[in-house]
């Protein structure tokens, strides 16, 4: 059974993580995965980025040598699964310097479009906190964007945004 036909056999939990675990033993390589998630048709993708969520929790730098694709695919239109997992994919990513501002702006952006899903709300603003940690006019920004949409925004959003509020003024 190929990588194709393991994600399509069955959406479920348990084999997210069996597939995920045979990545990280190698029975499919994590390129075959990325593959999916770029090309793959519908529902590939969406399948495919929960794989990836479960394999960077494991091992976080197998993503590193695909982090500009990575980027670059959160500016395509694509399911919300994939958005959601590539941003807790990349939070448990070393990011270079050179991406991060891209990523830092994309997450800013979402937390101020009324219309983003409130899990890639929350996921934007933990990877934004994570970015601009040790800066403090980031830290500054994200706090007055985070602020100014607390009241209007979900028990979600409010929860972590308290904690990532909580968080920046520490540092």
């Amino acid at each position: 059974m190929n990588l194709q036909q393991s994600l399509l056999q069955e959406h479920s939990k348990a084999n997210t993580l069996a597939i995920a675990r045979q990545i990280l033993a190698g029975v499919f390589t994590f390129e075959e995965l990325w593959e999916l998630i770029k090309n793959g048709e519908p529902p590939l993708p969406q399948r495919a980025s929960w794989v990836l969520d479960a394999v960077t929790g494991e091992a976080p730098e197998s993503l590193l040598p695909y982090l500009p694709e990575a980027v670059a695919l959160l500016r395509q239109p694509n399911h919300n699964a994939v958005y959601r997992n590539l941003l807790k994919a990349l939070e448990r990513t070393a990011l270079p310097e050179e991406l991060q501002g891209e990523v830092y702006d994309y997450c800013l952006n979402q937390l101020l479009n009324p219309k983003a899903l409130p899990a890639i709300q929350a996921f934007s603003m933990s990877l934004a906190a994570k970015i601009a940690d040790g800066i403090p006019e980031l830290q500054e920004e994200l706090a007055l964007v985070i602020e100014s949409q607390m009241e209007f925004n979900t028990a979600a959003y409010k929860a972590r945004g308290r904690r990532i509020l909580t968080l920046l003024r520490k540092n």
